[in-house]
């Protein structure tokens, strides 16, 4: 085992593990590293220096011959022969010894840079179909593929009666009977899902490294394969998401319950693939739930601001956190019925002289109260 806490910029950047690790990664390299960072933290700074370095020696050209790579190589050992023919008469054995040693180490480096590149150059050409296209490869059932070239999104109605709009570009691969104990899709690209209830067989989609599993629902994906973000955005229900390098991804989709981290209504996650991070928020434009039967008209007078915020909490269904003590004496005159939620938000704050805050898939409401 490398002793990478003694490890400073430069040892990470010329490392094979590291280097394969943010060129060429995959679901085991992704464990290790993400697990390493974890227990060292103090190094986060290190490594995010190291990658920068190890992404800006990248070669932009599509392909490198190997005849051109052996060709670099000679170069490089006939430029390194050619300077050690000529040595000045009065230089001290130490001194000559470490000059070639540097020499010897710098070619080292060259040609340790020049064959990470070729091997990523050719990795990358290997990979150009995708993981959608590997998991296809690896399912043991006959799938049924259907693409979408058209400029309008393609409905799709699968054998248990769940909706697919598959959009532009797009495509998704699915066994016809849904054989097994889990519905499984694989996604490339966009789609909206309206999936049919049925706890005894989770609905499981496989995206660009993100699995998202629900057992009835409303939902969409975006992950196309040049994206470096799969995107999921709840529209109703409840959804779970989890990394396929999880090592308990199989366990987590297999069991009926929600694992991972559970999306509910209005509710998003952005999940970057080359640092194996997810990150909770809320969707750009919230819209009302409709799965209650809840006041939708936002007219308030002389209202408290603490009632306002409950009714905003349960019309939206997002968890807005706020001091209702300090709040319950606060009144608002306001017509609020025409506007999108941060709108709202942001007439309330003004009028109480407050401010909010979006933390983990909800509201943060930071008041001093009313005088």
């Amino acid at each position: 085992m490398k002793k990478y806490n003694d490890f400073d910029i430069e040892d990470f950047v010329w490392d094979t593990d590291f280097r394969q690790w943010v060129l060429t990664p995959n679901r085991e390299i992704n464990a290790f590293w993400q697990e390493w960072i974890n227990q060292n933290l103090d190094k986060v700074a290190i490594i995010k220096q190291a990658k920068t370095i190890v992404n800006t020696l990248k070669i932009d050209s599509p392909t490198i011959e190997e005849e051109e790579i052996n060709q670099r190589i000679n170069q490089t050992i006939l430029k390194i022969n050619d300077r050690q023919e000529y040595q000045p008469k009065k230089v001290s054995l130490f001194y000559s010894k470490q000059k070639q040693w540097l020499k010897i180490a710098a070619s080292i480096f060259l040609l340790m840079g020049i064959g990470f590149w070729y091997n990523h150059l050719s990795s990358q050409e290997s990979s150009e179909k995708g993981i959608y296209e590997k998991l296809v490869n690896e399912n043991h059932n006959e799938l049924i593929e259907v693409k979408n070239e058209n400029q309008k999104a393609l409905p799709i109605r699968l054998i248990d009666g769940s909706l697919v709009l598959l959009k532009e570009g797009s495509r998704i691969s699915y066994s016809k009977n849904f054989m097994g104990n889990t519905r499984e899709i694989l996604l490339s690209g966009e789609a909206f899902f309206e999936v049919t209830k049925n706890p005894e067989k989770p609905f499981i989609v496989f995206a660009n490294g993100l699995v998202t599993k629900v057992l009835g629902t409303s939902f969409s994906i975006k992950a196309y394969d040049k994206d470096k973000e799969v995107t999921v955005e709840v529209k109703s229900g409840k959804v779970s998401v989890f990394a396929q390098s999880d090592a308990n991804s199989k366990e987590k989709a297999t069991n009926r319950e929600l694992g991972g981290v559970v999306l509910t209504p209005n509710q998003k996650i952005v999940y970057t693939r080359e640092e194996v991070r997810m990150a909770k928020s809320l969707v750009e434009m919230p819209i009302i739930v409709q799965q209650e039967k809840i006041k939708t008209i936002f007219e308030f007078e002389d209202t408290p601001v603490s009632e306002i915020l409950g009714i905003l909490e349960k019309a939206y269904s997002i968890n807005i956190v706020f001091d209702e003590e300090l709040l319950v004496n606060c009144p608002l005159t306001a017509s609020l019925t025409d506007l999108q939620l941060f709108d709202k938000l942001n007439i309330i704050c003004k009028g109480i002289e407050a401010r909010y805050e979006i933390l983990d898939g909800q509201i943060v409401i930071y008041s001093k109260g009313c005088r």
